[in-house]
């Protein structure tokens, strides 16, 4: 327990360094960066001189407005590889707010410089993204393996039943609902391009 507490320290001690590096190879100045991430340029001057800890919440503006994702700033540095393989019983299950939905990756648990991640989802009957529709950066292709799902996508309507597929452009509001009378099982993938 005590390694892993200095590997948490450790991470957390680079972030700051980190995001400084990726804001001056973009040329950006504190201001920048700030209008970009809505974080005033005073804290994320704190951040980059580890002056206070970043919430969760002010580190995904300012990853997202870095054009990075999140594992970016808190994973560890590791070999950078081109190929991964998961094994069925080794796949890593994937934290999501989502009431109703589990997801198992099947992609890189490491990205590196991989453009998208890719997960085994199971979606409980009646389980939806909620009520509120989501948009994000990226795009999405789902994959029906079983089951029924309902997509909402700038106010359109999507069904997929076992074998059909949809890919869509994530800017774009979307939901999405087991419509059906077992649980569906999908091939969940997630590309967001690097910059």
């Amino acid at each position: 327990m005590v390694k892993q507490n200095e590997k948490i320290e450790q991470i957390v001690a680079r972030l700051g360094e980190k995001i400084k590096t990726i804001r001056v190879d973009k040329g950006w100045s504190l201001k920048d960066l700030s209008h970009r991430s809505g974080i005033s340029a005073a804290a994320i001057h704190k951040i980059e001189s580890n002056g206070i800890q970043p919430t969760i919440t002010t580190m995904m503006k300012i990853s997202d407005a870095l054009g990075k994702k999140i594992s970016n700033f808190v994973e560890e540095e590791a070999e950078t590889k081109d190929a991964y393989l998961t094994k069925s019983k080794e796949r890593e299950t994937i934290f999501t707010f989502k009431k109703g939905l589990e997801l198992q990756g099947i992609s890189a648990t490491k990205y590196g410089k991989f453009i998208m991640t890719a997960a085994y989802a199971t979606v409980k009957v009646g389980a939806s993204s909620g009520k509120k529709s989501m948009s994000h950066r990226g795009e999405e292709l789902v994959y029906c393996l079983q089951g029924k799902m309902e997509f909402n996508i700038n106010k359109k309507t999507y069904y997929l039943k076992s074998g059909d597929s949809l890919h869509f452009k994530t800017h774009l509001n979307h939901g999405w609902k087991n419509t059906g009378k077992v649980p569906a099982k999908l091939i969940w993938v997630l590309s967001i391009a690097t910059s």
